[in-house]
């Protein structure tokens, strides 16, 4: 499977329980092309594990500034424990978005939020959701506060550089110059409450060269 942008099959984690993992996105994939042709799906995306309530609802109690710091002033069991009430809520959350999308009519509308694959860590995430927008997606939206989510603005630079539009919550157009005064906003104001924000700034970096 070529041709993504970020993804590469050089996994941390290449297998587990005997099963490579690119055979497992492999098979997802298959499944979905029994259903959705080629470019013809609507994309949701929507923050899971990182954005505004990570940061303000997760972190900032705690008197932490990243999920390292987190992980190690709580422990792995409770620090799991937060992150699944997190993952709980932001599917739910996109799931509504999602619904709201079909209300209106919309069809082919994808809500990545309630997919699970035992074993898959984020890494792997990342390319099978990459994988499916280069080859089954035609629009995406984002859902609001998306500009605090890792994971939503690399999707809207994979949008971009695919040449796919991406629309608001509300769906208006979200253009590239808007997308970067959104994400440089959101970066500017959780440095300026000291949280660390690496990630976000470099998916920021790949916005701005896209728009050079």
């Amino acid at each position: 499977m070529d041709g993504l942008f970020f993804g590469t099959e050089q996994f941390d984690v290449p297998e587990f329980e005997r099963r490579k993992v690119i055979d497992e996105i492999k098979m997802v994939i298959s499944a979905y092309d029994c259903v959705l042709p080629d470019d013809a799906g609507i994309y949701c995306s929507s923050d899971i594990t990182t954005g505004k309530r990570f940061y303000y609802d997760v972190l900032k109690p705690h008197g932490v500034h990243s999920e390292k710091e987190l992980r190690q002033k709580v422990g792995a069991e409770e620090f799991k424990n937060i992150q699944t009430a997190l993952i709980q809520d932001s599917v739910a959350r996109g799931v509504a978005f999602a619904e709201k999308l079909r209300e209106r009519g919309l069809i082919n509308v994808v809500a990545p939020g309630p997919f699970f694959a035992r074993g898959f860590d984020q890494q792997h995430y990342l390319y099978l959701w990459e994988l499916f927008i280069i080859k089954k997606v035609y629009e995406i939206r984002f859902n609001y506060d998306w500009e605090y989510s890792n994971g939503c603005s690399l999707e809207y630079v994979i949008g971009a550089k695919k040449g796919i539009p991406s629309l608001d919550h509300e769906g208006g157009p979200l253009r590239i110059k808007e997308a970067i005064a959104r994400v440089s906003a959101a970066s500017e104001e959780l440095k300026s409450e000291g949280f660390i924000v690496t990630k976000l700034e470099a998916n920021l970096k790949l916005l701005k060269e896209l728009s050079d």
